[in-house]
């Protein structure tokens, strides 16, 4: 059956919103917009930093190569696309050392970093793999392979090469920390609270305390979160430690303390930990991309009017480049000067149509503005760039929602969920649909999901409620969904 968005009878998806308002939850519709265009700031906001800051910026051939020598040899039409000389001189150089005949792992290995460094994620993934096959017993390669494929969606993979890294080298601080971050995303907050455990005792220091008190908070301990995050801010200004005993002392239900230590966290400063291998790889960062990676740094740390001193710094023929245009894009973004940031994006796009991250924040600037129908294009643009892309596909489920396509919608949020996502709206709104169109015994599964990533998911928890009471009746409204499954539950996207 055809579902429309927003007119006729009560459907699936409000008869949980209404059970919720009647229980006195804080959810109402019309908070809905202004949180959600909060949330999607913050996350592609999010997203977006990390994808500088990881190197997404130069486009590069996406071709399967078949063989050790195809993987390491920089492409004509690569070469072809970048303009700074020494750049181009310098990859050639490594790209020949890698791909001779008595070529060993740590030539494939430095390749493989200039790849990282400069922006060219596939050719780094598969170049850091034939460093590691060539030189199975060397913890580097393994390690900035898990770096890499983390970086370029892979969350399976990154775990799997992180723990075959650890089988080399035990006593690699910046590993353990690395791999409990992971472990949480993937919803292991036990396997992730050993992780942080070994960091901790291998010296990672407060970041590693930190990914402690996130799994303590995942499970509900928070008496423990509470002891630990309270030790650690009387050491360290650190902001994610102001937030998450804000969320502590919120989840206790003390709002006033929340409140506190949420105002102190807008105020504190970054810190980093020590990673040696990753510092080594960003050396071989040659010419402009130097440049842009300083840049990085400071748009990160929240230098933002610093960074749109350095990208002003470019002389006019330097700023006419898609990564310059990018980059001056997501400092405006950051600044919230959106309607600026739009028009660097536009630019990136015409001089690099396949520049993805560009795409993606300006799918989110979409969003912001209700223009739901570009968003959609952008990203099935992402999509066809990169197609494992998992956060292309959760954003475009909820895009196709609120555009009145629920089969179009549940398809994005299944692949999504088949990338491994753990959002919990997106297993929940994938019941909803279900549930909508009657199919409860899948519903049921995905609300139960949404549950087990977050517990706290009242809405799912009705969904089942619902599912339950459709299934004693055998009948459930198949209506349309209402204004209401057009936004993001609360406004958030974990």
């Amino acid at each position: 059956m055809h579902l429309r968005l927003g007119h006729g009878n009560p459907s699936f998806e409000s008869k949980i919103a209404n059970q919720e308002q009647t229980g006195g939850s804080r959810f109402t519709s019309k908070a809905l917009k202004p949180q959600l265009r909060s949330a999607c700031t913050v996350q592609f906001a999010t997203i977006c930093t990390t994808l500088l800051l990881l190197g997404a910026c130069q486009p590069e051939d996406q071709a399967s190569y078949t063989n050790d020598h195809q993987a390491v040899l920089l492409p004509p039409e690569v070469m072809s696309r970048i303009p700074d000389e020494l750049l181009r001189d310098y990859i050639s150089t490594l790209a020949d050392a890698a791909s001779s005949a008595d070529a060993g792992g740590a030539a494939v290995g430095r390749l493989a970093m200039a790849y990282d460094a400069n922006g060219f994620d596939l050719a780094a993934e598969k170049s850091y793999r034939v460093a590691a096959r060539k030189a199975p017993e060397e913890f580097k390669w393994q390690y900035l392979l898990a770096l890499r494929q983390y970086k370029n969606g892979d969350l399976k993979g990154a775990i799997t090469s992180a723990n075959q890294a650890i089988e080399s080298d035990r006593a690699y601080p910046a590993v353990y920390f690395r791999l409990g971050d992971w472990l949480l995303d993937s919803g292991e907050p036990e396997a992730a609270r050993r992780a942080f455990k070994e960091a901790v005792d291998l010296g990672v220091g407060p970041a590693a305390e930190l990914g402690t008190a996130r799994t303590l908070l995942k499970t509900e301990d928070y008496a423990s979160a509470l002891k630990l995050l309270t030790s650690v801010v009387s050491n360290t200004n650190h902001p994610v430690a102001f937030r998450l005993l804000s969320d502590t002392w919120r989840a206790i239900g003390d709002e006033a303390k929340a409140r506190e230590y949420l105002e102190a966290a807008s105020q504190a400063k970054s810190m980093w930990f020590d990673d040696p291998l990753v510092a080594e790889m960003r050396t071989y960062a040659k010419g402009k991309s130097k440049r842009i990676h300083d840049i990085e740094l400071m748009l990160a740390s929240g230098l933002i009017d610093e960074a749109l001193a350095a990208l002003h710094k470019f002389d006019s023929e330097e700023q006419d480049d898609f990564n310059v245009q990018y980059h001056f894009a997501l400092a405006y973004f950051q600044n919230q000067m959106f309607g600026i940031a739009r028009g660097h994006l536009l630019r990136a796009i015409e001089l690099e149509p396949v520049h993805y991250p560009s795409h993606l924040l300006l799918a989110s600037l979409y969003q912001r503005h209700e223009d739901n129908l570009k968003a959609a294009k952008h990203l099935e643009h992402v999509i066809k760039i990169y197609p494992k892309l998992q956060i292309a596909h959760q954003e475009l489920g909820f895009v196709r929602l609120r555009n009145g396509d629920p089969k179009g919608a549940l398809q994005s949020f299944e692949t999504a969920i088949n990338l491994d996502s753990t959002a919990p709206n997106v297993h929940y709104y994938a019941g909803v649909i279900l549930g909508a169109e009657g199919r409860c015994d899948r519903a049921v599964g995905y609300f139960e999901t949404a549950l087990t990533l977050d517990a706290h998911h009242d809405k799912a928890r009705m969904g089942i409620s619902e599912c339950e009471r459709a299934a004693s009746a055998s009948t459930i409204s198949t209506h349309q969904l209402t204004t209401e499954s057009t936004s993001i539950n609360d406004g958030t996207v974990d």
